[in-house]
């Protein structure tokens, strides 16, 4: 198989695109299945998953706190808003 035709199965069998691609009659599931056999055991390569300390809750929740006071601050904003427009068209207060 040539480099090109490994490159073009990859993407066939892409799992973000995997259901699209059955769906079009590209593939068939059972061809997805051979291939997914094929794959290499990876297990022994990935990295441990990070545990997450007790206290990390809390600090998310103050991470929200800080992205609400975020929001509040650009609201205010400190500029006068713009008038509306009277009846006669004009933007200038009356």
């Amino acid at each position: 198989m040539s480099r090109e035709e490994e490159v073009k199965g990859v993407r066939l069998f892409d799992v973000r695109t995997i259901e699209r691609n059955i769906r079009k009659g590209l593939t068939t599931r059972k061809d997805y299945e051979k291939y997914l056999k094929t794959l290499p055991d990876v297990t022994d390569k990935a990295a441990p998953p990070e545990v997450a300390a007790a206290d990390d809750f809390d600090d998310d929740i103050d991470d929200l706190d800080d992205e609400d006071d975020d929001l509040d601050d650009e609201d205010e904003g400190g500029d006068e808003p713009n008038p509306a427009p009277s009846n006669d068209g004009s933007s200038s207060p009356s």
